[in-house]
């Protein structure tokens, strides 16, 4: 038998998603732009890659 989800946990799980396909996104941006060149295109995307990786660092420290 599963569990069924609170809304709470769903909330939480689409956070989840949310910031990973933030962070899968941005991880491909770097790679193009640096791929073509396009060295402060890959800054910007990197900068909004780090910034995103701080706030699942935060979540995670909020969750300990």
């Amino acid at each position: 038998m599963s569990k069924k989800l609170t809304g709470l946990e769903k909330n939480r799980i689409a956070h989840i998603n949310f910031l990973m396909k933030e962070i899968h996104t941005s991880t491909n941006n770097v790679y193009e732009s640096f791929i073509d060149k396009e060295y402060s295109e890959a800054k910007k995307h990197t900068h909004t890659l780090i910034k995103r990786l701080k706030e699942v660092i935060n979540s995670l420290e909020d969750e300990i």
